[in-house]
């Protein structure tokens, strides 16, 4: 059992470890396609770091990896996010963040499947993170309505109609 109980708590703190060392290249004042192109592994990192990294372990890290993302979207052609308010809670931007990073997740690892495609994604990833969070990011009427309707089957449904307002 103490063997079991060493074990967890090495494997939780390796992730520590791990969240603190991950880095992000410094983006260029000018960024056009190739440059973009180049940094795509490093923004699929920092996606998979803001979806499963807990928005009050690193504040600063997360404020860094949020700017990032936002920057290199603004600066791509490759991936464009549709922020639509019935999908996600405009007014919290960790699930705003976590919203876009479902979507470029998804959109770099599926060569842009589309957007219903990557908004269901999105969503999911976004409703997954505040669950896993919620006593930190605080109860969200918008959120708790979209995971009612994930409950009773009706998720992707909606997602449609909404793309379709």
């Amino acid at each position: 059992m103490k063997k079991l109980l060493t074990l967890v708590c090495g494997l939780v703190l390796a992730q520590c470890t791990f969240a603190q060392q991950f880095s992000l290249p410094i983006l260029p004042e000018k960024m056009g396609s190739l440059e973009c192109a180049q940094v795509e592994p490093d923004v699929l990192n920092c996606c998979d770091w803001l979806l499963y990294a807990s928005p009050e372990f690193n504040k600063p890290k997360h404020e860094e990896c949020s700017s990032f993302l936002v920057r290199w979207l603004t600066a791509t052609h490759k991936v464009k996010v549709l922020i639509h308010p019935k999908l996600v809670d405009t007014d919290k931007n960790d699930l705003l963040v976590a919203y876009m990073a479902g979507w470029t997740r998804h959109a770099l690892r599926s060569n842009g499947d589309g957007t219903l495609l990557c908004a269901n994604v999105a969503v999911e990833e976004t409703l997954r993170y505040y669950v896993a969070h919620k006593e930190y990011l605080g109860k969200s009427k918008k959120m708790e309505n979209l995971l009612k309707k994930q409950a009773d089957g009706n998720l992707a449904a909606y997602i449609y109609s909404a793309l379709g307002d």
